[in-house]
């Protein structure tokens, strides 16, 4: 569901109005040269023209403002609302009401189902499923009511004739069982595939009309007549609704994405502007205090929204509107993922094809993630301050105080000397995006603004002219001939620093904690460098294959565009299976080159804890069996049977001999079909579609009134006014995607009111009985179609809850548990790109068969996941709130705060993959055409040398046995996603990394080489030399085992010295001359920032820097996490008396492993003081 991207307001800019389905989408917030934001107190994001002052809008443009009610919104509803008012309308014609008779009024009815609003891709999708149900469902009616026959025929006593109407048992029990059996089916199969979920609600429509009717019919001839009307109406439906979605204000699913990308490259320009507005600030004010006052204040903010809005300070109002950005920015983003596929496989008449789009969304994600890498900014700021205690009061310290005005000072003097190359940089980017945008005709050309000087703007190239791209890779070049500058100037400044305080102090020593704060400093300043330089490089790229589409004769001509055979058949396969195609081993995956590629656990199907894959023929047959057995084992069916059970509940009226006639008469048909409207899975959706369901149906009633009576039951007149509210329900329709259930019940509850008695008036009185229904006024049927409709609702509600609720809350945990998990895998797939790139295995990306093409594709497919299931936890999130409390209070808190912290931490991996990925070229003026563009990997510009890699084989060296944080988050992840879902406690102590762990053991390992080199004669022997190096491994204190073969840690860094022994056995013979050349890195001169420039150092502290952010969001997610399930803990300790012993293990939280520690000793000292029960 596509919302608003921004809240507009005046004549400046347009609202564009959100779909449901995505039929359009809405412009962002425009920033062009001469705009400036506006810091107004009523925190909407206005931009102003400088140049001069807009005119107040009239009432009238206020209140088409507020409601959004702009030319596409208009143009939207009035294409809704058109399938419906024609279906009714052609029933006015003799020859459609002779043939449809009493059935005219479905017409109508399934136009609206038939959503001829949705784009064409999406429509055409949603059509082939129609046509497929309806004519599964009419086949399978015709065999219903066949077999139904057959039962009266055998059952009816001899001599009797069974063409004579009356009531058979067997006929309405053999109907009875098809009508369940169908409902049961249909109901599994929207449950397991949600793209069924329209389709479904036609089918069950066509099989409760045709099965409750065909328990009273006597011939044959009759079912196969009656069968052919209910086909050729809803045939009929969705020919109307086609011709609506493809003549009436046609709308592709290219075009929803090429809205999607203009609104995606409007809020990227912003956000960077409003990234360069908040950089300004931290010239000159506390960043750390900053960072915590504006969080703290904008959670006020938020609580207090309702009653008593407080004002924003201007730093408060800056962080929202970047952090609104950002969040639309990232929503937009989603759904360019999501729509996608559509627009590729849509058959389109234009200028791109499916490649050109997928090449776009790449290039467009490949800027869009180091940008809003940029703004981790704040949150790396407010993170220091929480780490060192610089807490926003009158409380800290003094000499925490110098400390602090000693950071700030040397951060504001970072970003003073950031500004300028941020301006060149932003101003690159800005221009990029718009000239991109405008050559790829994403985007309009800009109208020329006035100017009085015109011989000066005459020769001055614009974005979108030829030649442009030039002047921005002429930005491009001078912004990277200054790089190195801030880190150099940061240095000089720490040097001389450093200097400052040892002439003071003779005796001052550069602790380690120093240390290592500079080297966290640096890394911060290296991060965001990095990400400046990759941005400029992906804005090249951008504008590099714009204009290379221009040039090729790509942009010059329009031409039928297909979808490839391969393309549909992903599309089938993606229809019918409800997972992806899965990466899995097969032969030509272990054959590559002259290399033997092994693939781990993960890129295989998830096991069975209780079978081994079967091997023979009749293993092969039992497995066929136990998916069978799952299947009708499985959710999915057990929601099937829930829904063919409120439907026979309602549905066994019709079957039975002293209430079949009541139920035709009373036309309890529409309580049935409200059951398969209404039906959920979850208990709060249900109950909040409940309430709705009934509301709109009672507005239904009284507007119903209102069409009839106002125009004195005058055909004619009854069909506007259809029309005119059928316009207007279209409104909330597309604003409020929430409501679409309740919205299109009461459209259908109207329409089949309005149309049943136009339909009277058409074929008279006498014909409309003739099906064994009684006319009703109006006035008297409204209130009967509220009851029908509000029984069905009622009984579809009970029948989600009884006899136990699948509760959104559990939907919720489930789905978070899902999507740690999948943030697990992301970051074990993260990790073996790093340990492929440091080891120099991960192969041609081009190739298939490589493993950098499996990272790739397994991380593009969990990615996606991600993204699929972000909604859910948001709608589940808010449907939960329905739900009464049963019992304790539900901990909602806890669960945003998992949400929160899930979310960022899948945004930080992102970071991450895209920094290995894309690392930054080893010189500034390296040529476009140089860089690989593969996601995948830039390798080296010329052929691979020691020289390019000194670096990053010295640090591959000593990265397996340093034992990283990798495997300790990479459980943790594991280990909160699998408590989470089976709801068993946490151990209470869990691997939990510290931030900069990397970084810490180095400082160590080169602190330990150092004292080596000290110790030992520099002409020791080679074996001498090879054993203290592997002597000075540091040997965790705790073993880990590796899961997957079975060998713990130390028989890993054993077998891993081995290795190096060899490396370095290699490498002894051409040391000399590396080191002549100055291209050997020694152990201990990892971290030594004079190494900046060398290929893997950048995107070694950019690592650090977001594993960092990740190490502090799994904190507090393992906290969030323990509080609800909590931990295994029996542990206690004594104070003294009885009285005072305490029980940690009836608590909830994860103690420190040094308290516990030191309670055991206390323990052990004061035994036989205390007395333990």
């Amino acid at each position: 569901m596509l919302k608003n991207s921004a809240k507009q307001t005046g004549q400046v800019r347009k609202q564009e109005p959100e779909h449901p389905r995505d039929a359009h989408v809405s412009s962002p917030d425009r920033y062009d040269n001469g705009w400036e934001y506006d810091d107004d107190d009523d925190g909407d994001d206005v931009v102003h023209v400088a140049e001069q002052k807009p005119k107040k809008p009239s009432s009238l443009e206020r209140i088409k403002t507020k409601l959004g009610l702009d030319a596409p919104t208009l143009l939207l509803m009035l294409k809704g609302s058109l399938p419906p008012t024609l279906g009714v309308a052609i029933y006015q014609a003799d020859a459609v009401a002779s043939y449809f008779g009493s059935f005219g009024y479905l017409i109508p009815i399934i136009t609206v189902m038939g959503l001829a609003i949705l784009p064409r891709g999406k429509f055409m999708m949603s059509l082939v499923l129609n046509l497929f149900l309806i004519c599964l469902g009419s086949a399978l009616a015709m065999l219903a009511l066949w077999s139904a026959h057959q039962a009266r025929i055998n059952t009816t006593p001899a001599g009797v004739d069974p063409r004579l109407p009356g009531y058979n048992a067997s006929q309405s029990a053999v109907c009875g069982v098809w009508l369940f059996f169908s409902i049961w089916l249909s109901n599994t199969l929207r449950a397991k595939l949600p793209s069924f979920n329209l389709p479904v609600i036609i089918f069950s429509i066509l099989v409760n009309v045709a099965t409750t009717y065909g328990a009273v019919m006597t011939t044959l001839e009759a079912a196969k007549a009656f069968v052919l009307q209910l086909l050729t109406a809803m045939l009929a439906s969705l020919a109307i609704a086609l011709g609506v979605n493809l003549l009436i204000i046609p709308i592709s699913s290219r075009q929803v994405l090429n809205r999607e990308l203009g609104a995606c490259v409007g809020l990227l320009r912003k956000t960077i502007s409003l990234q360069r507005a908040y950089l300004v600030r931290l010239e000159s004010d506390d960043m750390f205090s900053l960072a915590t006052r504006t969080e703290t204040q904008l959670s006020r903010w938020d609580k207090a929204a309702k009653s008593n809005k407080p004002k924003l300070t201007k730093e408060a109002k800056a962080a929202k509107a970047l952090q609104e950005s950002v969040t639309k920015l990232k929503e937009m983003a989603g759904k360019l993922h999501a729509d996608a596929p559509f627009a590729k496989r849509d058959i389109a008449w234009g200028k791109l094809d499916a490649r050109d789009l997928g090449r776009i969304i790449n290039l467009f994600r490949n800027i869009h993630i180091p940008v809003l890498g940029m703004t981790t900014i704040t949150d790396i700021f407010k993170r220091i301050s929480q780490r060192r205690g610089w807490v926003v009061d009158d409380s800290m310290p003094p000499e925490m105080l110098a400390e602090k005005e000693t950071e700030k000072r040397v951060w504001n003097s970072v970003m003073r000397q950031m500004h300028e190359p941020f301006e060149i940089l932003s101003e690159a980017i800005d221009q990029g995006l718009q000239h991109a945008a405008i050559r790829l005709e994403i985007t309009p050309r800009p109208k020329p603004k006035a100017s009085k000087d015109v011989e000066a703007q005459a020769g001055k190239l614009l974005p979108g002219d030829s030649g442009f791209s030039q002047l921005l890779d002429d930005k491009i070049k001078t912004f990277n001939s200054r790089r190195g500058e801030l880190l150099r100037a940061w240095v000089t400044e720490r040097e001389a620093a450093l200097q400052e305080e040892r002439i003071d102090n003779p005796e001052y020593k550069y602790s380690a904690a120093r240390l290592e704060r500079d080297q966290v400093q640096f890394y911060i300043l290296l991060f965001m460098e990095n990400l400046m330089h990759t941005a400029g490089m992906a804005v090249q790229e951008f504008v590099a294959f714009a204009d290379t589409k221009v040039e090729d004769g790509t942009m010059n001509r329009s031409r039928l565009i297909l979808p490839g055979f391969r393309r549909l058949k992903k599309w089938f396969i993606g229809i019918i299976s409800n997972e992806d195609s899965s990466a899995e081993q097969s032969p030509d995956m272990m054959e590559g080159n002259a290399n033997i590629i092994y693939f781990g656990d993960g890129y295989n199907r998830k096991k069975d804890p209780e079978h081994l894959p079967p091997v023979t023929a009749w293993q092969h047959f039992g497995q066929g069996l136990r998916t069978l057995s799952s299947f009708f084992g499985s959710e999915e069916s057990a929601f099937g049977f829930r829904a063919a059970c409120a439907t026979m509940t309602i549905g066994i009226i019709a079957f039975l001999e002293s209430t079949q006639r009541f139920f035709i008469e009373q036309r309890l048909v529409w309580a049935m079909i409200m059951v398969a409207i209404g039906m959920t899975m979850t208990s709060g959706q249900s109950f909040f579609g409940f309430l709705c369901r009934v509301g709109g149906t009672v507005i239904a009633m009284c507007t119903s009134l209102v069409i009839w009576y106002i125009v004195n039951e005058r055909t004619a007149g009854a069909i506007v006014f259809i029309w005119l509210f059928t316009f207007i329900d279209m409104y909330f329709f597309i604003k409020y995607p929430r409501f679409i259930p309740a919205i299109m019940i009461m459209i259908v509850t109207q329409i089949l009111i309005v149309a049943y008695e136009l339909q009277v008036m058409k074929i008279g009185k006498e014909a409309s009985e003739r099906a064994g229904q009684p006319f009703y006024p109006t006035y008297q049927l409204a209130p009967y179609r509220l009851a029908c409709v509000a029984g069905g609702s009622l009984v579809a509600f009970l029948w989600t809850i009884f006899p136990s609720p699948m509760t959104d809350r559990t939907w919720l945990r489930r789905d978070l548990s899902a999507t740690l998990y999948l943030v697990a895998n992301y970051f074990s797939i993260v990790n073996s790109t790093l340990q492929s790139r440091l080891d120099d295995t991960e192969g041609d990306p081009d190739d298939p068969k490589s493993p950098a093409r499996q990272l790739l594709k397994l991380r593009h497919k969990i990615y996606g996941k991600v993204m699929l299931l972000l909604p859910s936890l948001s709608q589940h999130s808010y449907w939960e709130k329905w739900e009464p409390t049963v019992g304790g209070k539900y901990p909602r808190e806890a669960y945003d705060e998992i949400i929160l912290r899930s979310t960022r931490i899948m945004g930080y991996l992102t970071l991450m993959a895209y920094t290995l990925t894309h690392p930054v070229p080893f010189s500034p003026d390296t040529p476009p055409e140089k860089r690989e563009a593969s996601e995948t990997h830039v390798p080296n510009l010329e052929p691979a040398t020691q020289n390019d890699r000194a670096w990053l084989d010295a640090l591959a060296d000593v990265f397996e046995s340093l034992s990283p944080t990798n495997h300790t988050i990479l459980s943790t992840l594991t280990l909160l996603s699998n408590s989470l879902l089976s709801g068993q406690s946490l151990p209470p102590f869990l691997p939990l990394p510290r931030p900069y762990e990397m970084t810490r053991r180095l400082m160590r390992l080169s602190h330990a080489h150092e004292h080596h080199h000290h110790h030992h004669h520099p002409s020791v022997s080679s074996s001498e030399s090879e054993n203290s190096d592997t002597s000075s491994v540091d040997v965790p204190a705790i073993k880990m085992l590796n899961t997957s073969t079975g060998q713990d840690d130390l028989d890993i860094t054993a077998m891993n010295a081995c290795n190096h022994r060899n490396k370095t056995k290699n490498k002894r013979d051409t040391m000399a001359s590396l080191e002549s050349g100055g291209g050997y890195i020694n152990t201990e001169d990892l971290l030594d920032p004079r190494n900046m420039e060398q290929p893997g150092y950048a995107e070694f502290a950019a690592l650090q820097v977001c594993s960092t952010l990740v190490c502090d969001d799994l904190e507090a997610l393992v906290k969030a996490v323990s509080g609800l399930v909590g931990v295994v803990d029996f542990s206690f300790r004594v104070t003294g008396s009885q009285s005072d012993m305490s029980m940690p293990g009836s608590g909830s939280e994860i103690g420190s492993l040094a308290e516990r520690r030191t309670g055991d000793e206390n323990v052990r000292k004061r035994k036989g003081k205390g007395k333990v029960h």
